[in-house]
């Protein structure tokens, strides 16, 4: 016997069936994304004094429409001292790819030399997944203005320092 209950039940399954795949392919999903989590150490003969890298973690996709949405988090430590920092991603180019050039606006930071409001970005190289593939891949962490931001993840260039072979994952799709 068939129950109001059960008949509502039946055409709401049916609705969410005929409407899901509509959905999703409206929103389809990000054009392009990198995620992350990476670690470095660069010797002393780059810059006078070993950098040690920690913990650069990123997520960030970005929308056919171009809206990027994203997070970033990155410690360093050079000569005796710790900096953190933390951003919220603005921009996003993959290139070849396999390669990422993301920036974002500085939400959280304890160097006084790059305040809150201060742009940061980086690039990673996606360089295959497993034990016998080569290490993924990543340059230092710049810092300017909003301008300086754009034009860099705008821009195919590769970078002027770097990159190194990092210890973690790196993942571009696009």
């Amino acid at each position: 016997m068939r129950t109001p209950t059960r008949i509502l039940a039946r055409i709401s399954l049916t609705l969410l069936l005929l409407v899901a795949p509509a959905v999703a392919a409206a929103s389809g999903g990000p054009a392009q994304s990198a995620t992350g989590g990476v670690h470095w150490t660069i010797g002393a003969d780059v810059f006078g004094a070993p950098v040690v890298s920690r913990d650069l973690a990123f997520t960030v996709a970005q929308a056919a429409g171009g809206a990027v949405d994203g997070r970033f988090t990155y410690q360093q430590v050079f000569d005796g001292d710790t900096f953190r920092f933390s951003g919220r991603v603005t921009c996003l180019g993959v290139y070849d790819g396999n390669r990422a050039k993301l920036g974002g606006v500085i939400v959280q930071s304890t160097d006084p030399t790059v305040p809150v409001g201060t742009f940061g970005w980086f690039q990673v190289f996606d360089l295959g997944d497993g034990s016998a593939t080569t290490p993924d891949r990543s340059s230092l962490v710049g810092f300017g203005d909003e301008s300086a931001n754009e034009a860099f993840c705008a821009s195919p260039a590769l970078p002027r320092f770097g990159p190194w072979d990092v210890v973690g994952n790196v993942q571009v799709r696009g």
